[in-house]
């Protein structure tokens, strides 16, 4: 789930980078990917990739508009080589209207939860890991000032966002 942005390290080289997303003139702006095609992943799940032929798949702050996540999940698992990872990257940022339900209405423990859940509705994927890394700033954790504190209510302030992956592997056990 890609856009015209990488995540991806500019040093680190990678054999082959394929892409996906909804709008075809931003990923043709992603100088990072070889390869790349459209599809809404909430009409039609089924990826049109060679099966078992990913060693990584990388899902960066697209997971929350996923409407039937179980069916591409199962397709994430079809597509990885055995051992192959899948990475899934979210933080508290999303259009609200998009997100699904459970999404929006989530905490951020309920969300890494459900990214958990997802993950589990796949047999095949080994027990998912969660990494978190958390906003901090020199202040220890206390608002700057007065104001900040105020900022930091409606989501405006100096911090950062937190970060959150959930990691999972595809096992070689013979399917």
């Amino acid at each position: 789930m890609s856009s015209w942005v990488s995540h991806l390290p500019p040093e680190m080289p990678f054999r082959r980078v394929v892409g996906h997303g909804l709008n075809a003139q931003e990923l043709a702006k992603n100088p990072r990917l070889d390869y790349f095609f459209v599809k809404d992943l909430n009409k039609e799940q089924q990826l049109e990739l060679e099966g078992s032929s990913f060693d990584a798949v990388l899902c960066t702050v697209s997971v929350q508009y996923l409407q039937s996540p179980e069916k591409v999940f199962a397709e994430i698992f079809r597509v990885l080589k055995p051992g192959g990872v899948c990475i899934v990257s979210f933080s508290n940022r999303m259009f609200y209207e998009k997100a699904v339900g459970a999404w929006r209405e989530g905490t951020a423990y309920s969300r890494v939860q459900l990214v958990m859940q997802y993950f589990q509705c796949v047999e095949g994927f080994t027990q998912p890991e969660v990494v978190r890394k958390l906003p901090s700033d020199a202040a220890g954790g206390k608002p700057a000032s007065p104001l900040d504190a105020v900022m930091r209510l409606f989501g405006m302030g100096s911090s950062s966002d937190p970060f959150y992956a959930v990691i999972s592997y595809r096992n070689f056990k013979p399917m």
